[in-house]
């Protein structure tokens, strides 16, 4: 009896172990940069990782494409392999650098990822970095309350943009956005370059020619949001800490427009 006792236990605690997840099991997903050396990022400055089950990453970032213009975009163009704690990656970005680099995972389940960075290398050229990444996984799906059309402005004290605004936010990712011109008539702004992306409670929205600054050129933008019914609540967290807020509510249809305008 005491024998076939200590045959099960090795047995079933065997195969308890095997079952456990591994680095590679638990990479598979998509995660969102929210901290670097601890410190919470800048909201502009996240990026989004994305590990599928065919061993192909895609990477999503802003990227400064040329002095004035910058956009976020989502590219597949890598390949990765995890041996024990290494995560390898290669492959090129969206302005067709070279990338390979070696990941060290110092923690990593079910809910975040923290790594540093072993090898960098852009276009064969080795650049140190001593950061230490925090990553949260994305595990919902908030595009369906997301999409419509929202009115509101930004609540941050002493900010430039005190008017109100409607965003109209489809579900193929595109977008409209309606601003007031100096006679209080709405207008829908016609080169705004509309498209959004949505990475569970995080938005990246590129747009072109900032009517607040007065900026020619694409441009994009990141916000944190929390949704509450047919409240939202955007915050971004920006240079020399500051936080900026929009509030805004769903309302059933944008507003009549009496013509298009930049």
């Amino acid at each position: 009896m005491l024998f076939i006792l200590s045959l099960t236990i090795i047995v079933f605690g065997g195969c308890a172990k095997d079952d456990e997840p591994t680095n590679a099991d638990l990479l598979q997903g998509t995660w969102v940069n929210t901290m670097v050396n601890e410190q919470p990022v800048l909201t502009d400055a996240t990026f989004i990782m994305k590990f599928k089950s065919d061993l192909t990453q895609l990477y999503a970032a802003g990227f400064q494409m040329n002095e004035n213009n910058k956009s976020w975009h989502e590219n597949s163009n890598y390949t990765y392999s995890v041996s024990s704690s290494l995560i390898n990656i290669e492959g090129t970005d969206v302005l067709g650098n070279s990338y390979k680099m070696v990941f060290k995972i110092i923690s990593l389940d079910q809910d975040t990822l923290t790594y540093s960075i072993l090898t960098f290398l852009v276009n064969g050229e080795a650049f140190a970095n001593t950061n230490t990444y925090t990553c949260k996984r994305v595990t919902n799906d908030f595009s369906t309350e997301f999409t419509g059309v929202w009115y509101g402005r930004c609540t941050t004290e002493g900010s430039v943009d005190s008017l109100n605004h409607y965003w109209e936010y489809f579900a193929d990712s595109t977008y409209n956005y309606y601003y007031q011109d100096e006679n209080s008539n709405w207008i829908r702004k016609s080169d705004n370059e509309g498209r959004y992306f949505l990475y569970e409670q995080l938005m990246a929205t590129n747009y072109s020619n900032d009517l607040l600054s007065g900026g020619t050129g694409l441009a994009y933008e990141c916000w944190n949001f929390t949704l509450d019914g047919n409240k939202m609540v955007w915050t971004g967290l920006r240079e020399n800490n500051i936080i900026i807020t929009y509030e805004m509510e769903k309302v059933p249809s944008p507003p009549e427009t009496l013509k298009l305008g930049h």
